[in-house]
C-alpha cells in the first residue's frame, strides 16, 4: 500500500486518508468500502481530465516549437542585405568574406564607386577577392 500512497497526488493521499480514519470509527466495513470505491472513482475520473489537459498542452508546445525552427530556418536563409561600399566603414566592410582590415581600407581609399566592378578594375581587391564579395555588395 505505501507505494501507492507514493504514486498519488497530495489531495488522493488526503482524501482516502480521511476515507480510511472514517471508516474505523463506528461504521460497517461495506459503507468504508463504498466510501473508498467513490473516492477512487473521483479521483480516477480527475487524473483523466488532467491527462487530457496535459496532451493539449503537449500538441500546442509541439507547434510552437516547430514555429519557432521554423523562423530560425527563415532567418538563416534571408540573404544579408548588400554592404554598401561608399559609405560602410571598416568594420561593415569587414562582414564580408575574405575582407580584413588592409582590405577595408584600401576599399575605403578608392571612393567613391560607380558600379561595383570597378573594385576589381581599379585593383582595390584581386580578382578571386571580387567574386567572392560582388553579390553582397551595392554602391549608392
Amino acid at each position: 500500500m505505501n507505494g501507492v500512497f507514493m504514486k498519488m497526488t497530495a489531495p488522493a493521499a488526503l482524501l482516502i486518508s480521511w476515507v480510511l480514519v472514517s471508516g474505523c470509527t463506528q461504521q460497517d466495513t461495506e459503507k468504508t468500502k463504498q466510501q473508498a470505491a467513490k473516492a477512487t472513482e473521483q479521483i480516477k475520473e480527475g487524473s483523466k481530465v488532467a491527462a487530457v489537459e496535459l496532451k493539449k498542452d503537449a500538441k500546442e508546445a509541439a507547434k510552437q516549437t516547430k514555429a519557432i525552427a521554423e523562423g530560425v530556418k527563415q532567418g538563416l536563409q534571408t540573404p544579408d542585405k548588400p554592404v554598401n561600399v561608399n559609405s560602410a566603414s571598416r568594420v561593415q566592410l569587414q562582414t564580408l568574406p575574405g575582407v580584413d582590415e588592409v582590405t577595408a581600407d584600401r576599399i575605403i581609399k578608392g571612393r567613391p564607386y560607380h558600379t561595383r566592378d570597378e573594385l576589381g578594375a581599379k585593383g582595390v581587391v584581386s580578382p578571386d577577392e571580387f567574386n567572392a564579395i560582388k553579390d553582397r555588395i551595392a554602391v549608392k
